[in-house]
C-alpha cells in the first residue's frame, strides 16, 4: 500500500518512486539491526533489542497522531465538506 502511494505520487517516474520507499524499507532495517545489536551488547542484554522495538513502535506514534490532528483542523475548517 505504501508502495502503490509512492508510486502514485512519483508522477513521471513511477520506477524511482518505488525504489526509493524500498530504499528507506531497508535503510529502516539496517538502522534498527545495528541499534538493536549495540542494545544487547550493552547493560540490558536480552531484553536490549525488546527495548529498542518499543522505542521505534514509540515513535512511530509521531506522524500518525500529527496526520491525525491535520486531519482534525481540516475538517473543523471546512464543516460539511468531506
Amino acid at each position: 500500500m505504501l508502495i502503490a502511494l509512492a508510486v502514485r505520487f512519483a508522477g513521471r517516474s513511477p520506477t524511482l518512486g518505488s525504489a526509493l520507499t524500498v530504499s528507506a524499507f531497508n535503510l529502516g532495517i539496517a538502522a534498527g539491526s545495528w541499534a538493536a545489536g549495540h542494545a544487547l551488547e550493552s547493560s540490558l542484554g536480552a531484553t536490549g533489542p525488546a527495548a529498542v522495538g518499543t522505542v521505534i513502535a514509540g515513535l512511530t506514534l509521531i506522524p500518525t497522531i500529527a496526520i491525525a490532528l491535520t486531519r482534525r483542523r481540516t475538517a473543523v475548517v471546512r464543516p460539511g465538506h468531506r
